[in-house]
């Protein structure tokens, strides 16, 4: 029985020697791999987490956009800092979804927020002012009615004529649209001037009932169509030929053969049409590019 003991306490003294041995060495084995490790930079590494609105609503302060927040449209109009970056935010993640081109044009962006939404619009743009309320949407609308005004935005601002050429039949407000300007290729598809309709206009050569309120409003209504419901404005131009038109101008003149597809779970409607397609129904995170800071790098 002693002699068994003694056995298994030597066994014991040499497992534990091995043991204590081992641990030393995987020790030095440890410190000698994180050293490698360092060497190799294996510390500097690249996160995948999307932005959040604080970064993005830093990234729109990046562009070169001169912004006013809260006061400018409505003097009684007060933005909470949570709300003027969530705006902040969205407004950054559509304008960079859209080419780079049409979003350079924005210089001038009023945010603004109402106690009484019903008595302000949501959206007003033109040339290269864009102002926006931030207050009483959904996430989807807000971007979809900033989608609109940046229609606007490419409309009179980018594209637009200068007096070296005769002035049209159009005129927006008291300002002369002259005829070197290539929205009136646009115009004239359904338009006889800034008023009134050509005499053959139907309701369906419209993308919606909005579209038929001033050429204006049909070249941003359709921008906006073209972008956040691609594939239904595509169906439904192949059962009309005005619309075909629009589409292809869009697709060739505006976007650069750049196409959309954000609504598949949207019905198409061929012989009638929604009023506002603002408030249509399309993939929000497809067209939001939520991993993209445009200019700023990230670590």
């Amino acid at each position: 029985m002693r002699q068994a003991l003694r056995f298994y306490t030597l066994i014991f003294g040499i497992t534990l020697a091995l043991a204590i041995n081992l641990q030393n060495n995987s020790s030095t084995n440890q410190s000698e791999f994180e050293e490698n490790l360092d060497d190799a930079g294996a510390n500097a590494y690249t996160s995948h987490a999307a932005p959040t609105d604080h970064e993005y609503a830093k990234a729109l302060d990046g562009l070169d956009i001169s912004l006013h927040p809260g006061t400018t449209y409505n003097k009684n109009s007060a933005s909470s800092d949570r709300s003027l970056t969530h705006c902040k935010a969205l407004v950054y993640q559509t304008v960079v979804s859209l080419p780079e081109t049409h979003r350079e044009h924005l210089q001038d962006l009023t945010l603004y927020t109402a106690d009484n939404p019903s008595k302000w619009r949501r959206g007003l743009a033109g040339g290269s002012t864009m102002i926006i309320r931030c207050s009483d949407m959904s996430d989807k609308e807000l971007t979809s009615v900033i989608v609109h005004e940046m229609g606007h935005i490419v409309d009179t601002g980018l594209h637009t004529g200068d007096s070296s050429e005769k002035k049209s039949e159009f005129v927006d407000g008291n300002i002369p649209i002259y005829n070197n300007d290539i929205s009136l290729w646009f115009y004239r598809l359904s338009w006889e001037n800034e008023k009134t309709l050509r005499d053959n206009a139907k309701s369906t050569d419209f993308v919606t009932g909005y579209a038929m309120t001033d050429p204006f409003e049909d070249f941003a209504e359709t921008y906006n169509f073209y972008v956040l419901h691609g594939e239904q404005f595509k169906e439904m131009s192949k059962y009309n030929r005005i619309l075909r038109q629009k589409y292809l101008f869009m697709k060739y003149f505006i976007f650069k053969g750049q196409e959309y597809d954000n609504d598949p779970y949207t019905d198409v409607k061929y012989s009638s049409r929604y009023y506002d397609s603002t408030l249509l129904n399309y993939n929000f995170a497809t067209f939001l590019k939520n991993e993209r800071l445009v200019g700023i790098k990230r670590f």
